[in-house]
């Protein structure tokens, strides 16, 4: 089916297809007005959080604030906004949320207060928390002020702005029939940012039965064409309500654009009912696009790891050394397993566990396994004690009973700090998948290996070997797009449970 002759409309309400309009640039929508608009906000605040306290005699004798103060609260303001980009809040789905953009202004201003304690006890300058008081009002003033900024000024602009069709984003919507209507009766996506454009199909008449052709722009087949004559920026596929036989095929097609293509999905609700989400027609959503972590975040993250790996390392070294007796004691072979795993895009590293399994064993069992898990095929494997459906095979021969007690509390995951300290690995990421399994994955699949990977991840605090491989991708790539400090300490936080209640470990 060729793309639908267009008729012209205004606003952003779904109806029939529109032609692309000239788009005024709006001073707002510039990071580095934002940028800059943070710096003067958290300078304002951390100035009068100091002045009322010890300028303005409110509370005592009052003193100026010097040359030699102000330096520093610049300094101090310039650098806060690192955190506010780590927290991911020059990111355009936060610029444009309201709550959700205010808890991480708090959670960005709490962690620099933080920091600001401890270097003011290192190097025993007192900047700007000189009293407990100075400390009170500027952590208050410093969430108050920029969350007006933004959420008062900036966000209102940018959604009024919006509702008019200017500066949001052009999206296409991949049937089919029960989403597409959804989104014709409801303008929420024009309030997150986006304008729809017009409906695909993914096999003729889906939608022009039901909607009229006026709504359709093609057929999943010509996406690339519609892409290009539409300005199409980005493309919303509601996976859960296409049929599973053609689902990731459609998602293959979408990616070849080379937009992003955001997936929605409940599953994301499912398994993460407390995560704080983006949502399209009141569905969770991620984008397939590129990855969150960049830049500075990569510092930041890579100086996290690097710590707290050597200090695990130096207080686990009794536990390591009695794991590795224990190992040698109760199976004949070597220690450590060693396997050649994929890292980021792709690249193979040297991986490291305690040895589980006897030595020199077939991995036919498991590989087939592997095809099957990454393949989608039911495996019917079940946990007899639980009665629950499991993905993992919960009666492997190969393990050994020493073994069985390592992966039981996961304590044969401790030698990967060193994959963590040699820059191969994260504390938090997507698992690393074996050599083999990539040569099963879909096109799709490999968008996973844009991140580094981790000892632990969504995966791991979200249900582990209940999961199954699709669903294990799509957490993986929600950590990816929506990547944070908070949320990588999160994980940290959640995977303490997880491992001491041995859950899903097999």
């Amino acid at each position: 089916m060729e793309p639908a002759q267009t008729t012209e409309r205004r606003g952003p309400a779904v109806g029939p297809v529109s032609e692309s309009a000239p788009r005024k640039p709006s001073i707002l929508c510039c990071s580095h007005v934002l940028w800059l608009l943070d710096v003067c906000a958290l300078g304002a605040a951390l100035f009068l959080g100091y002045w009322l306290r010890i300028g303005s005699g409110l509370f005592g004798a009052s003193y100026d604030l010097s040359l030699a103060r102000l330096i520093p609260l610049v300094a101090i303001s310039v650098g806060w906004t690192a955190i506010f980009a780590i927290e991911g809040l020059y990111r355009r789905a936060k610029v444009i949320a309201g709550l959700d953009q205010v808890l991480s202004i708090g959670k960005s201003t709490t962690l620099g207060f933080l920091l600001l304690l401890a270097l003011s006890f290192v190097w025993k300058r007192n900047y700007l928390v000189e009293t407990r008081l100075v400390v009170a009002f500027g952590w208050i003033f410093s969430i108050v002020l920029p969350s007006l900024i933004r959420v008062g000024i900036v966000r209102t602009a940018l959604r009024r702005r919006m509702r008019h069709g200017e500066g949001a984003k052009r999206a296409v919507v991949v049937g089919p029939i029960p989403f597409a209507r959804r989104f014709i009766e409801d303008e929420l996506p024009a309030r997150n940012g986006y304008q729809v454009v017009g409906f695909i199909e993914t096999r003729e008449g889906e939608i022009a039965s039901d909607l009229g052709p006026e709504y359709v722009l093609g057929r999943i087949n010509a996406i690339d064409e519609i892409v290009g004559t539409h300005e199409i920026e980005e493309i919303f596929l509601p996976i859960a309500l296409l049929e599973n036989r053609i689902c990731f095929d459609v998602v293959a097609r979408c990616s070849r654009t080379g937009l992003p293509v955001r997936l929605v999905s409940d599953i994301f609700e499912i398994l993460m009912p407390d995560e704080s989400k983006e949502k399209i027609d009141g569905l969770p959503g991620i984008s397939l696009g590129e990855p969150a972590l960049k830049g500075v975040g990569l510092i930041a993250k890579r100086f996290v790891d690097l710590s707290v790996s050597v200090i695990a390392i130096v207080a686990f070294a009794p536990l390591l050394i009695l794991i590795a007796l224990l190992v040698k004691l109760f199976s004949p072979g070597p220690v450590l397993f060693r396997q050649i795993r994929a890292g980021r895009n792709g690249t193979p590293f040297t991986f490291y566990k305690f040895r589980t399994m006897k030595h020199n064993i077939d991995d036919t069992i498991h590989r087939e396994y592997a095809t099957n898990f990454i393949g989608g095929k039911e495996l019917r494997l079940r946990d007899e004690r639980k009665d629950s459906k499991i993905y993992k095979m919960p009666d492997d021969p190969r393990i050994t009973p020493i073994g069985r007690v390592l992966r039981r509390t996961s304590l044969d995951e401790l030698p990967q700090l060193f994959n963590v300290v040699k820059g191969e690995m994260s504390l938090v990421g997507p698992r690393p998948p074996i050599a083999y399994e990539l040569t099963i994955y879909k096109e799709w699949h490999k968008r996973r290996l844009k991140a580094k990977p981790g000892i632990t991840g969504l995966w791991q605090v979200s249900g582990r070997s209940s999961v199954p491989f699709h669903d294990m991708v799509l957490l993986d790539l929600y950590y990816i797009n929506r990547w944070s400090l908070s949320l990588d300490i999160e994980i940290i936080l959640k995977t303490i449970p997880v491992v001491l209640c041995g859950k899903g470990a097999y």
